[in-house]
């Protein structure tokens, strides 16, 4: 419950304020506990945020690991896509905890894959069976994920700030059109 409580607290914290401006003593005065309580918890404020972090990653990857209703590669990825957006749109704290991280030296671009593949391995699974039948480019997989993942954020954050645009299909249709384009093998004349 303090635990919870602590998380909560924070997470409002961190998306009003920034993680670096956020002291533990705020978090703890907010979550209405005395800081030895959250040091009980989480061994320091890092802790804390990899904790925030961990838990939204999951739990985008439950919303996400649901199985698609169709066997075409394209379709199941936008089928993610969309789910990913959706679940951006109801989450817009964890998506502006994503957002802030996503500028913070302590998590490099190696981190945010490893907590990638971590969560949702199955994306680049579907991205390896794409290019395996030449649906998309033969790019290094982390390359494409590290695309997938900003072009995630940005998409998201535009959605969030103007949530008249996340309601018209042109918009979603061509944010996932941008994806797919951007993947497919270049042909030669």
């Amino acid at each position: 419950m303090k635990r919870q409580q602590l998380l909560d607290n924070a997470l409002a914290l961190f998306v009003a304020n920034g993680v670096q401006a956020t002291s533990t003593a705020s978090i703890a005065r907010k979550a209405g506990v005395a800081t030895g309580t959250l040091f009980h918890h989480f061994a320091n404020k890092q802790d804390l945020v990899d904790t925030l972090y961990l838990e939204a990653k999951q739990d985008l990857a439950q919303v996400l690991s649901a199985p698609p209703d169709t066997t075409a590669l394209e379709d199941q990825l936008q089928q993610l896509w969309s789910r990913a957006l959706e679940w951006a749109v109801t989450h817009p704290n964890q998506l502006k905890l994503m957002l802030q991280l996503n500028h913070d030296p302590a998590y490099p671009i190696s981190r945010h894959q490893d907590l990638m593949l971590t969560t949702m391995g199955f994306i680049g699974e579907r991205v390896e069976q794409a290019q395996r039948q030449g649906q998309l480019a033969p790019l290094p997989v982390p390359l494409v994920l590290s695309f997938f993942r900003q072009h995630f954020l940005s998409t998201a954050q535009l959605f969030i700030e103007q949530p008249e645009l996340g309601q018209q299909t042109q918009y979603q249709q061509g944010a996932f059109q941008i994806l797919w384009q951007g993947l497919q093998p270049v042909t030669q004349p």
